[in-house]
């Protein structure tokens, strides 16, 4: 999170929007310090932990599906993608021994899912190579 906010001052900053960029960083503050109060009611929290399976799972569907309509993964990075797969199950496991939240568990459930659909794309295109793209005359 905090390298997030920090790219997104930073790309601000050079653009020469820096009064933006610092009203951005206020504004997030705020917003953290809101949800992070106890003024914040449990349901919301909720619904917002809740939101975040949709943005998982389309961001990965849509990677898996580029991958599949190209017939290869590209310079995806195997280290990474398979990384991915095993913290995600590993968090699997941990947030049903440290929290015992169906929902945080479920979450990771559906994230492991997708990433090991990435991972599997991976095995299966191994040894495909990326067309080289021909340069105009």
């Amino acid at each position: 999170m905090l390298q997030t906010i920090t790219i997104c001052f930073l790309v601000l900053h050079y653009r020469g929007q820096t009064v933006t960029g610092v009203a951005f960083l206020a504004g997030y503050a705020l917003v953290l310090l809101i949800l992070l109060s106890p003024l914040t009611p449990l349901a919301v929290i909720t619904i917002l932990q809740a939101s975040n399976m949709p943005s998982v799972v389309v961001g990965k569907l849509l990677q898996a599906a580029t991958n599949y309509r190209n017939g290869h993964t590209g310079q995806l990075s195997a280290v990474t993608a398979f990384l991915l797969f095993g913290g995600s199950l590993a968090r699997i496991f941990t947030s049903i021994q440290e929290t015992g939240d169906p929902l945080m568990a479920g979450t990771f459930v559906v994230s492991s899912l997708c990433n090991g659909l990435i991972a599997a794309q991976l095995l299966f295109y191994w040894n495909v190579k990326a067309p080289h793209k021909k340069k105009k005359e």
